[in-house]
């Protein structure tokens, strides 16, 4: 019930939010869904995304697991929900920066995410993009020790992507590495983990200007924190813009 106090808290401060500081504003609303071979474990994410056109920007999303394997939409409960606010501005040709931070609600308490971002476009389609953020739980956990210990993570994005016309596609690098040595192992008993992750994105453009976005990922990410086992994890969702 907590939780649900806290998720309902966040989304009510990011549509005031909206409505307070909202012009000419661009909203978009994207649903994915997500299916990882080596678990066989299926899970979806709704998201929100508001630009309100005076250089701020916020982000909420809420993410739900299956309990089942192999099960679609089976007994579904919530994983978590993000809420983002950032400032963006341009800082060179082609360059923007963005500073924001984050606090995700997850079932067992907060994460505070603060993060910095640089995007670059390039004149013949291609755009580069990175992003730096630390992860600090607000709560501790318990090693295979049974020691606690309070996460604290450091992140690296990158993304490397290509517009032509209709068509959209990107590559995406995560690493990142847990500081705390207490802290149970992120992939193969080590400190640190990665993924990539690729995707391709159409666009449909209406008269009106509103656009939909189907998409489909296709990432190789970590199965669990003691082996060196990876998954394929398969993703498939759309963006609504108006």
């Amino acid at each position: 019930m907590k939780q649900s106090y806290k998720v309902i808290i966040a989304s009510g401060l990011a549509i005031f939010a909206a409505q307070a500081l909202a012009n000419d504003y661009k909203t978009t609303v994207e649903y994915r869904h997500e299916y990882k071979d080596g678990n066989n474990k299926h899970a979806d994410r709704v998201k929100m995304f508001l630009d309100t056109g005076k250089n701020i920007g916020f982000e909420l999303d809420a993410r739900y697991n299956n309990k089942d394997q192999d099960q679609m939409y089976d007994e579904m409960s919530m994983n978590g929900s993000e809420l983002s606010i950032f400032y963006y501005d341009k800082i060179a040709e082609n360059t923007t920066g963005l500073l924001g931070s984050s606090l995700d609600f997850n079932p067992d308490g907060l994460v505070y995410v603060p993060y910095v971002r640089v995007n670059h476009s390039f004149d013949n389609g291609f755009r580069a993009q990175a992003r730096y953020k630390w992860k600090i739980w607000d709560y501790s956990q318990t090693n295979a020790a049974g020691e606690k210990y309070t996460s604290k993570i450091q992140e690296l994005d990158t993304w490397l992507g290509y517009n032509t016309g209709k068509w959209d596609f990107q590559y995406e690098f995560q690493i990142w590495n847990e500081t705390d040595d207490d802290a149970k192992p992120q992939f193969d008993n080590e400190s640190y983990d990665y993924l990539h992750n690729f995707r391709i994105m159409y666009s449909f453009v209406n008269p009106d200007g509103t656009k939909w976005r189907p998409f489909v990922e296709v990432g190789n990410v970590r199965q669990d924190s003691y082996s060196d086992n990876r998954q394929t994890r398969y993703r498939v969702g759309i963006k609504y813009t108006w």
